[in-house]
């Protein structure tokens, strides 16, 4: 009896052991996969292991009780543990692989002492978001909001628009960024709900200065920022909206970088920004710009996206811009001006 107790008990630790290991093996592949930062590494290995734990002492327990069933009843429990833990693991990846908070301390101070750059606060409930604006032309004018990219701060982004001389194609608009919570000096970090605080706090404040022509407000997004700015255009009351390579839902964003939120996987998806559905209730044509050679937001995204405005947009698809040189290149900086040109009679 004492021999058959032993080689059960081995059989079911060696069994957890290699449920443990899979899981492991599992998760350093996703990492490696989707290149996640150093610490999305410890903390979703943490978290990792403290699920194993958990399940394992469930595990145990149950099959103790479980007399003569304990073998099935393992055998469940282990797939329910690995389940668990690689569903933690995948949507921890995939939202360090989608958010990229960071300073540019260098176009920081660039900006700060700049006579037309304004360093400004706005709130939303108890939450704080900061950002600059952009004093690009006198007195009461009407105002672009900008939403950047994944990996863009709001000084990185007026710094080279400013050096690049492209704050030229706003003339006649002031200009304003804030950052996402984690991005530039706004606290917090990102998230769905987060970033849509913040969209609805750059407006509810820019509608409360005395230099910004509250009835000609423009709203623009690029790539990640596009989800915000179709949010907010569905919330408020705008002059017009540009996108620059937009999607058209949060999951076809994450599928973008990692093809596997499908099916029961859609629910790990955060960031679900349903672009689709807030289109459906702007009430301006919109300035869609995308690219057959976008390697990051394909196209075909952009094009559906755009079957959802009540008044068809303005779309172009250029055929040889990589996704980061949209406005890098004269053709969408020309399509920008005239856009806000159009705006602005």
């Amino acid at each position: 009896m004492y021999h058959i107790q032993v080689k059960t008990r081995t059989w079911r630790g060696n069994l957890l052991l290699a449920c443990s290991l899979a899981v492991v093996f599992t998760l350093g592949s996703i990492l490696q996969y989707t290149q996640a930062q150093p610490l999305i590494w410890v903390g979703t290995l943490l978290i990792l292991f403290a699920c194993v734990f958990v399940f394992s002492g469930m595990i145990l327990l149950a099959a103790r009780r479980a007399g003569r069933a304990r073998v099935p009843l393992t055998i469940a429990l282990v797939v329910i543990d690995v389940i668990a833990c690689v569903s933690v693991s995948i949507s921890i990846c995939a939202d360090g692989e989608l958010f990229y908070p960071n300073q540019n301390q260098g176009a920081y101070d660039t900006l700060v002492g700049n006579p037309i750059m304004e360093q400004v606060t706005a709130h939303h409930g108890r939450d704080t978001y900061t950002g600059w604006f952009v004093h690009n032309s006198d007195g009461k004018a009407p105002l672009v909001i900008s939403f950047g990219g994944n990996e863009e701060c709001a000084a990185s982004r007026i710094a080279g628009d400013e050096k690049s001389g492209r704050l030229s194609v706003y003339s006649g608009y002031n200009f304003m960024m804030l950052d996402y919570p984690g991005y530039g000096t706004s606290p917090g970090s990102p998230s769905q709900s987060s970033m849509f605080s913040m969209a609805e706090a750059a407006y509810d404040y820019a509608v409360t200065r005395p230099d910004v022509d509250t009835t000609r407000i423009v709203i623009e997004g690029y790539s990640m920022g596009t989800g915000m700015a179709t949010y907010l255009a569905s919330q408020r009351d705008i002059a017009g909206l540009i996108l620059i390579a937009p999607y058209d839902s949060g999951l076809s964003l994450y599928n973008s970088r990692l093809n596997i939120f499908h099916g029961p996987l859609r629910w790990l998806v955060g960031f679900r920004a349903d672009s689709m559905a807030y289109a459906q209730s702007v009430q301006v044509a919109p300035l869609i710009v995308t690219s057959t050679a976008d390697e990051v937001i394909g196209y075909t995204q952009s094009e559906n996206l755009g079957r959802y405005f009540p008044k068809s947009p303005q779309l172009t698809v250029f055929p040889a811009i990589p996704h980061t040189q949209y406005l890098a290149t004269p053709q969408v900086l020309d399509l920008i001006r005239a856009y806000l040109q159009q705006v602005n009679q």
